[in-house]
């Protein structure tokens, strides 16, 4: 069963954002031909509707204005060839949408949430001149001090 994301309703809620242990991340597995972003995927390589069971890996939130957010939750499916990553985002309810994916083979599941998500934020950087999150709402396969690496990765 997919696990729902919680969206925090009090600052009370939210993971420890201010101080955090300095991680490396794993070593990226080369080559690493991974794609990234909205578009259609190789046949195959991802579910055509949401995966069953995939491995949530955490929640982060952009809020420019009170009417101006967006709040994605990200998991990880391992597919017969494919690892694919999946974006969940709040749009009145939660829908589903592909955002990138990589060959399985000599890529372990750490390697391929990690830079998947990596890859994926750096085609939003360069398509939609998206910033950094403002808050991590939760941490869970992928924790608040490796994302917080995997931003320094993007971001700086």
């Amino acid at each position: 069963m997919t696990r729902e994301p919680k969206i925090p309703m009090s600052p009370s809620e939210l993971p420890q954002q201010r101080v955090h242990e300095v991680v490396d991340l794993p070593p990226r597995p080369e080559p690493f031909d991974c794609k990234a972003g909205y578009r259609d995927y190789p046949s195959g390589s991802a579910p055509r509707n949401q995966p069953r069971n995939p491995t949530y890996l955490c929640q982060v939130e952009w809020a420019w204005s009170p009417m101006h957010n967006r709040l994605d939750a990200y998991y990880l499916h391992r597919g017969s060839s494919h690892w694919s990553l999946w974006s969940r985002y709040w749009d009145g309810k939660w829908e589903w949408v592909t955002a990138a994916c990589v060959h399985r083979r000599g890529v372990t599941e750490k390697q391929a949430a990690v830079y998947l998500l990596l890859e994926f934020w750096k085609h939003e950087v360069r398509e939609s001149d998206l910033d950094q999150f403002h808050w991590i709402n939760e941490g869970e396969y992928i924790s608040v001090a490796e994302l917080m690496a995997i931003a320094r990765e993007v971001w700086e």
